[in-house]
């Protein structure tokens, strides 16, 4: 397995596309900043965090409420053949993250001395 998300339905909606050399997640996140993103790996687990909350106006009184406006946290685990060696680049709501795919261990034909 490439690459497992825990959650189908999670925000942020996310493409994972798989490259020869890499496989990229894709999110977007409308009015989300730089600074209020986390992105963490710990024991083959990739997490993505965001605290994203609205300003409160009290005289709002919503006809409809489909954005996300909450924090959340979303996480995927990595496969044995993706490194840990990942970037990241948030432009104009797109968070774009690159994971490497490790090089793959040609098998080696090698004569075993008996002693």
């Amino acid at each position: 397995v490439l690459f497992r998300s825990f959650k189908h339905g999670s925000f942020p909606k996310v493409d994972v596309v798989d490259y020869d050399e890499c496989v990229v997640i894709v999110a977007e996140m409308p009015s989300m900043t730089k600074e209020r993103l986390g992105i963490d790996v710990e024991d083959g687990v990739l997490t993505i965090s965001g605290d994203k909350h609205q300003l409160e106006d009290a005289d709002a009184r919503y006809i409809v409420r489909e954005l996300k406006h909450s924090s959340f946290k979303r996480s995927f685990e990595l496969g044995d053949n993706l490194s840990s060696d990942i970037s990241a680049k948030f432009e104009n709501g797109v968070l774009r993250i690159e994971i490497p795919k490790r090089e793959k261990e040609e098998s080696t034909k090698r004569s075993i001395n008996i002693y």
